[in-house]
């Protein structure tokens, strides 16, 4: 009965603050909106409820939000860093209604490499937080474009610090048996016929699963395979 979310930053909109977070957050709103007229009304009680007055500063965030909770008040704009301090307040607000042990919460955030300052800090807040619970944060990057001082490895090391419990997977390049097996059931054809196929593959892409899978559209598009 959980809620699976998930987000992905951008090379090219690094300058947007929140981008995947507010992708997440929306696809939970739109999960949201096809549940039951009763549930709905449960859930704006709730929201309402977890945000206050301020309801508005989260709909500029998540415009998908008001429909669930209409209208708001417009927000008295306050100094840049309460303005800021708000805004992290409601979104913790926001994501402890949704991870509860009746409902737990699956974040999942790509290419973390190019994410941006206030999302880091965001992220973190929600790492850190005593009141969060029943909450699975999932992140994937890139780490041939990240180093010991990329700002999201800093923040791994201050969460470490802190005690909270991380889990590292390092994703191995694809061995030939695995790429075989993947043509092979691509193309429709025994193991044996596509090995030649799959030894190239290996060479072109030293076993990147998207490469690989590139280089399998490619062949097909171009009439080669």
């Amino acid at each position: 009965n959980g809620y699976f979310i998930s987000g992905k930053f951008d090379q090219f909109q690094r300058n947007i603050p929140y981008s995947a977070l507010a992708q997440a957050f929306r696809g939970l709103m739109k999960q949201l909106l096809t549940e039951s007229a009763e549930c709905l009304q449960v859930w704006r009680d709730d929201l309402l409820k977890a945000l206050g007055s301020s309801g508005q500063v989260l709909i500029d965030f998540i415009p998908e939000l008001e429909q669930i909770i209409g209208e708001q008040a417009t927000v008295h704009h306050l100094g840049t860093e309460e303005n800021q301090n708000r805004f992290n307040y409601l979104a913790l607000q926001f994501l402890q209604l949704f991870a509860c042990k009746k409902h737990p919460l699956v974040l999942f955030i790509d290419d973390l490499q190019w994410v941006d300052s206030a999302s880091l800090y965001l992220i973190k807040l929600f790492m850190l937080s005593k009141e969060l619970g029943y909450f699975l944060l999932l992140g994937a990057y890139r780490d041939n474009d990240v180093d010991a001082y990329h700002p999201f490895m800093l923040m791994i090391e201050e969460l470490k610090k802190a005690q909270v419990n991380i889990s590292a997977l390092t994703l191995k390049p694809l061995q030939l048996e695995h790429i075989n097996q993947l043509v092979s059931e691509s193309v429709g054809a025994h193991k044996e016929k596509t090995l030649p196929l799959a030894q190239a593959i290996l060479h072109k892409t030293a076993g990147n699963p998207f490469f690989i899978n590139q280089f399998l559209k490619n062949s097909y598009e171009t009439g080669l395979l």
